[in-house]
């Protein structure tokens, strides 16, 4: 418990105390925002605190519960309940943030996560009804879709109800929108103006404030002089044209779009160092101290934290090019609530520059972000009774997450992605913490259904039957074990060649790809083949799949693909060099 309470504490005030030197260090950089002072320090660092001491709760909470109940009514008879209830008894932690403040997007964030585990343990699932029932999850863009129809809600709140937007989330907006608060409030006012009297007066207002300077003094006094114009009833009002030189200064929408990003980068860039950088330190701490590993390591650092900073930039630039194309689509002179949310929309297709991996983690915080604002919503449309306001629903709700969570890291690990096992693994203990080799039990719903998978694997379960792993308790007992040698993989190589008489070109693929991945590591570190090499590409497509798989998760898939695919095959270690090589066979 101890060792679970010191872990949690110090990852919580490492990721808080990251994102806040982040926050720090960009106001520090951008002018006018009057630079770091004492009081925001003092508040970063009881920030800090506070969730460092939620998470050590949580932790020791769960872990208490969990040993209590296991002692009372033993571990494998409270094996499907014990650690739900664990969880649902660590929830209320979530009060050492402040028991007056409200978290209904990290509630909100969580409680999505565990749906999303949920529905991966629910297509394992034989029942066809089931199966049915969780197939449009299985769209292969549907975290982009997801992240379109989020982006429409929440930026159009944001302009045009920005109290709807939780407190700290509407700031992080303002700081990354690359925007002012002024241009905000003035684009807002645009689309809520009714009467072209109204539009003149706000033309008025623009034309003499400074909202129209760009720094070039023949464009500058060229767009005054086209407001002015319009203020004055000289020429027709035009909103979408107004909306373009207030936003785009009289710049094309392409052009924009590209200088908007440019200027953007340098604040999202710092943004994200801080978060590729501490769970490295975490989790991954001792190879990057290792003089082989550091440098691949930093360097992938860097290439995640310019690609996710290139992704943010162009979320919110392509929200204000979306915003003058839904003007345009919806007839000459229309800059009003309809094209503002179908332009928003646009900021979502950005999400197409992450990786793969990290779109569906995006798609649920943003989903999450825009239920919590459509909630905010309905309470300020008085939709939401008074009396039901009053509950802590963000404490129910990060319950019953938090029960689901645990329930499923107990019972269905294979249902995690790497990152969030290391995590878990690391506070609640598992092989591999002390030599900073952490490991854990893949997914393998993209091989093969999870009934042959669970059969498979047993028979590759290393042999470790000595009186003292019988010993082991059940938390140690985990699927962590069931990893193959290296002396089982390169057996299974070499019975590979007689897989392929009836095995389809999917299932090649898959096999080409695990074997790159177990060999080679990441495709990302390898050259992908040219464009007239389409079955290169082929296979670069079906390595780049397990992206991510460590070497002994790769060997594992591998093996119990093999043995799928075969009557079995025959163990005894083979040397190494007598292995089948996968770019020989395929």
């Amino acid at each position: 418990m101890v060792t679970a309470i010191a872990r949690a504490g110090t990852l919580g005030c490492a990721l808080r105390g990251g994102l806040s030197c982040g926050k720090l260090l960009a106001r520090g950089a951008r002018r006018g925002t009057g630079g770091v002072d004492g009081a925001r320090v003092a508040r970063a660092m009881r920030e800090t605190v506070a969730y460092g001491g939620f998470l050590a709760a949580f932790a020791g909470t769960y872990v208490a519960v969990d040993e209590t109940l296991r002692e009372r009514f033993g571990g494998e008879a409270s094996k499907r309940w014990r650690c739900a209830v664990a969880g649902a008894c660590a929830g209320p932690s979530l009060l050492f943030t402040g028991a007056d403040v409200r978290h209904y997007g990290l509630a909100g964030y969580i409680w999505v996560r565990s749906l999303v585990l949920m529905t991966r343990v629910a297509q394992k699932s034989e029942n066809p009804a089931v199966k049915k029932l969780t197939q449009p999850t299985k769209m292969e863009h549907g975290d982009v879709v997801l992240m379109v129809g989020s982006a429409m809600v929440i930026l159009s709140c944001f302009i045009l109800k920005p109290e709807t937007v939780e407190p700290a989330y509407r700031h992080f907006l303002e700081v990354q929108c690359g925007k002012s608060v002024e241009e905000l409030s003035a684009l807002k006012q645009l689309c809520e103006a009714g009467r072209d009297e109204d539009v003149r007066a706000w033309c008025l207002k623009i034309a003499e404030s400074g909202a129209l300077t760009t720094g070039n003094a023949a464009r500058d006094l060229a767009n005054k002089t086209a407001v002015r114009a319009m203020a004055d009833g000289v020429v027709p009002i035009d909103r979408s044209e107004l909306y373009r030189l207030l936003y785009f200064g009289g710049a094309s929408n392409l052009e924009h779009l590209v200088s908007h990003v440019a200027k953007i980068f340098p604040t999202t860039l710092s943004l994200y160092v801080p978060v590729y950088l501490i769970p490295a330190l975490l989790i991954h701490r001792g190879n990057l101290l290792s003089p082989k590993k550091a440098p691949d390591l930093l360097s992938r650092i860097a290439m995640g934290s310019a690609r996710s900073a290139l992704f943010l930039s162009s979320y919110v630039s392509a929200a204000w090019s979306g915003v003058d194309l839904a003007n345009r689509a919806f007839g000459k002179g229309t800059c009003d609530g309809r094209s503002l949310m179908l332009g928003c929309s646009f900021a979502g297709w950005a999400t197409f520059i992450e990786k793969k991996s990290r779109r569906m983690e995006l798609a649920m915080y943003c989903a999450s972000r825009a239920a919590e604002t459509a909630a905010l919503v309905a309470v300020y449309r008085g939709l939401i009774p008074k009396s039901i306001q009053r509950q802590r629903g963000d404490i129910l709700l990060f319950s019953i997450a938090s029960a689901t969570i645990m329930h499923c890291y107990n019972t269905e690990r294979d249902v995690f992605r790497s990152k969030y096992l290391n995590i878990l693994d690391y506070v609640f203990g598992s092989a591999g913490h002390d030599s900073q080799s952490i490991s854990h039990a893949a997914s393998y719903e993209i091989l093969f259904d999870a009934t042959k998978a669970g059969k498979s694997a047993q028979k590759h379960v290393l042999e470790k039957n000595t009186p003292a792993n019988a010993a082991l308790s059940e938390r140690e007992l985990l699927p962590i074990n069931t990893y193959v040698s290296e002396e089982q993989f390169y057996a299974a190589s070499l019975t590979m060649k007689d897989t392929l008489n009836d095995a389809s070109v999917e299932e090649i693929l898959k096999l080409y790809g695990l074997y790159k991945q177990a060999t080679c590591g990441d495709a990302m570190n390898h050259k992908r083949p040219g464009m007239l090499d389409q079955r290169g590409r082929a296979k670069y497509s079906a390595w780049e799949r397990f992206e991510g798989l460590s070497p002994q998760a790769a060997m594992t898939g591998y093996c119990m693909l093999v043995d799928e695919l075969t009557a079995g095959f025959e163990t005894a270690p083979p040397s190494p060099a007598g292995s089948t090589n996968a770019d020989d066979t395929f």
